[in-house]
């Protein structure tokens, strides 16, 4: 014998034992129309989501998008300003390239933000200003700023050591290529021996490091290959045996002239002031 007691249901013969079954199927039955009450109205959002994505999409691929207008503003030589006219030339892409005289700066010169050249027009937008942010904006437009986050960060430090090199040129030689003094030649040999020297060896451990089938970063064309294009450029004018030294910068220049747009732009580009290397 238990010391509790249990209901145990007895189903009679001839009656109804239905009614506890009938409440279950009941609820089943509820929980089963709730259900395609859900489902319809599942769908029906999602109809509603994909109709909304399909217009949307179709709005999107209706609306074109105006390509900018750029207007580049600077002296009518290579300086600071090349390399902003080699990322346009690279990227195939149509620009305002417009030059001034030294003897028109001056009655300019108070018209200019920050009085300051290279400046960049783009669209209605303010006027850029600073020749490394210029380069850096473009080469974010036009793909040729590195593949991801940390390749641009190389690219960076590329462009930094370049920038660092074109301020010295443009202290020491630029001044001399337009304005010689006596003391031209000695210069020269002086910022050659030391100054360009120290550069182009860096610049040739940091290709060797970051760059691949001679491109300056990665595998492609970057902003720094054409920085470091210009500059050496400007070195072989200067001394045609320059890159003797430098297999890897040698490389990287052939890998650069290759692409058919720069030597294109290279070919025909347009006559400027005359400096006296």
């Amino acid at each position: 014998m238990g010391c509790g007691s249990s209901k145990t249901q007895v189903i009679e013969p001839g009656k109804d034992n239905t009614s506890e079954r009938g409440t279950s199927e009941k609820h089943t039955s509820d929980n089963s129309s709730e259900n395609e009450s859900n489902d319809q109205a599942d769908q029906k959002s999602e109809s509603v989501f994909s109709n909304s994505r399909k217009n949307s999409t179709l709005a999107s691929s209706k609306t074109s998008v105006k390509p900018r207008s750029y207007k580049l503003n600077y002296f009518d030589f290579s300086g600071r300003g090349e390399l902003i006219r080699l990322i346009f030339a690279v990227s195939n892409t149509d620009y305002n390239d417009e030059r001034t005289g030294f003897k028109d700066w001056q009655t300019k010169r108070k018209k200019t933000p920050l009085e300051q050249l290279p400046n960049l027009e783009v669209d209605k937008e303010p006027t850029l200003v600073q020749s490394m942010a210029i380069a850096r904006y473009l080469a974010r437009e036009m793909n040729l700023a590195g593949s991801d986050n940390y390749e641009i960060t190389k690219v960076d430090f590329v462009l930094d050591l370049c920038k660092e090199f074109m301020d010295l040129l443009a202290a020491y030689v630029f001044p001399e290529l337009l304005f010689p003094t006596d003391e031209k030649e000695e210069i020269i040999d002086k910022f050659l021996k030391h100054v360009a020297e120290d550069f182009l060896k860096n610049i040739e451990i940091l290709i060797t490091k970051f760059g691949k089938n001679g491109y300056a970063v990665g595998n492609k064309l970057t902003v720094a290959d054409l920085f470091i294009h210009d500059l050496v450029s400007n070195m072989i004018k200067l001394d045609s045996f320059v890159l003797d030294n430098y297999s890897k910068l040698k490389q990287n220049r052939n890998k650069v002239e290759e692409d058919s747009n720069l030597k294109s732009y290279l070919d025909n580009r347009r006559k400027m002031q005359k400096l006296n290397f």
